[in-house]
């Protein structure tokens, strides 16, 4: 792929070469050529890119894939950025892992190694911030098509776009514009796989706006929040290879990975590309495979959409490994991806769906914070008269707990705001955390 440095090329047509470059709308498929052929990226959009290549396969090889062996979310993110070559063939959706975590942790480290899958040399490497508008990050999001995205600092989003670009990365499509002449401007279509990092939750972020908003389900699908500690003390890090401190490996992969870059996703892409239909038939089969092993039974959808995701990342790097582009164990990334699957359920809460999930918490934190100031001890007989202001209910003794009765406008307006409140009511009731209204509303404080 040309890149705009590359002044070879530039001179080459300048002097009248007979060679020819053909124009793209975006990069990708089915644009894929062969691997020693310049494509010259343009269209009605500028597509900035950084596609371009240093050092061989065997030097990145090992200094820089060989250090992801034992570290779960290294191999992850460099799994993913196979993985994102292969969201076409596969017919996948398009999305988001999202790194979360304390500042140096090793989340930043993480998205160059996977960027020097496909590229780097351009300022800042092939790593893009997030601090731009919606509109940016689709020009974007346009000139990484089918091939990996990588976003540093989530903070760094405006609060008011952050739940709007997550929708539409994940949804892979921008926004319809009127021309000069008054007709419609075809909307900006791409399929991406990308990688974040930051400190902050999507949520965190979106509730930031100050406007009441919070995070959708959806939107917590398209952008998989991943705690980037892996809990063994080192941050990001399990298995340092022999460096004397978590630092000391991050800052020698930083190194590596801005000398050797740009060579595994044409070698990986030059392997596979005369023989997709059995690609695709990989990624299905061991995507099956790969949720039956590990989303449990009763898992909701939005669980099992994010096993898909996990499942085509951990296919996408055995794949890269049998290619002989990865120089891993066969298992090192299905293993990975299934650590990785695990530690982002158990930091969700559980596999039932986030509006439940979610709705639970605010009802459990609604009468936390009130139960004892705006619901009134009704039962107490002889007790200390207590003036309550902006009644919510009505609270009972019972052993050492209490049971609360929450008026309907406190219910409907602040205990489930936002959520629909019958459906609550009957989870609620599920686990009998609600006493049925046949037998009396009740909403118990656990």
């Amino acid at each position: 792929m040309r890149t705009p440095g590359d002044r070879d090329n530039a001179a080459a047509r300048d002097v009248g070469s007979r060679r020819r470059w053909p124009r793209l709308p975006r990069p990708g498929w089915p644009n894929l050529v062969e691997a020693d052929e310049s494509l010259d990226v343009s269209g009605d959009q500028a597509c900035w890119h950084a596609f371009g290549q240093r050092g061989s396969l065997a030097e990145w090889r090992y200094n820089v894939a060989r250090l992801a062996v034992g570290n779960s979310r290294l191999v992850l993110a460099l799994s993913a950025a196979f993985a994102a070559a292969l969201i076409e063939p596969a017919n996948a959706e398009s999305g988001g892992i999202h790194l979360r975590g304390a500042s140096s942790t090793g989340k930043s480290t993480a998205l160059i190694m996977a960027g020097s899958v496909w590229g780097g040399g351009a300022r800042g490497g092939y790593v893009r911030s997030w601090r731009a508008t919606a509109n940016g990050l689709e020009g974007v999001a346009l000139a990484h098509c089918d091939a990996l995205l990588c976003l540093d600092e989530l903070s760094q989003v405006p609060a008011r776009e952050a739940g709007e670009v997550a929708y539409m990365l994940g949804n892979g499509s921008g926004k319809s514009r009127s021309t000069r002449e008054g007709g419609i401007r075809p909307a900006a279509h791409w399929r991406v796989l990308f990688l974040s990092s930051g400190e902050l939750l999507l949520a965190d972020k979106i509730v930031e706006d100050g406007r009441g908003r919070r995070a959708a389900a959806g939107q917590g699908v398209r952008l998989i929040d991943l705690p980037a500690d892996a809990g063994v003390g080192k941050g990001l890090f399990e298995e340092l290879h022999g460096f004397e401190s978590a630092d000391a490996f991050s800052r020698h992969v930083k190194t590596a990975s801005a000398s050797s870059y740009g060579v595994a996703a044409r070698a990986f892409l030059r392997r596979i590309a005369g023989e997709l239909e059995d690609v695709r038939g990989a990624v299905n089969g061991y995507s099956r495979q790969f949720v039956a092993d590990h989303a449990p039974e009763a898992a909701d959808g939005q669980v099992v959409r994010v096993a898909q995701r996990f499942a085509l990342i951990g296919t996408a790097g055995e794949i890269a490994v049998g290619v002989g582009v990865l120089p891993w164990e066969p298992g090192e990334a299905v293993q990975a991806a299934a650590r990785c699957f695990r530690d982002w359920m158990e930091a969700r809460g559980g596999c039932e769906p986030a509006e439940i999930k979610d709705g639970i918490e605010q009802v459990r934190s609604f009468i936390a914070a009130h139960g004892m100031s705006r619901f009134v001890p009704a039962w107490d007989e002889g007790g200390p008269q207590q003036i309550v202001r902006d009644v919510a209910g009505y609270r009972k003794r019972v052993g050492d707990a209490w049971d609360c009765y929450v008026t309907p406008s406190a219910w409907k307006d602040e205990g489930c705001k936002g959520f629909a409140g019958c459906t609550i009511v009957a989870a609620l009731s599920e686990r009998q955390w609600l006493v049925s209204p046949e037998v009396g509303a009740t909403a118990r404080v656990w």
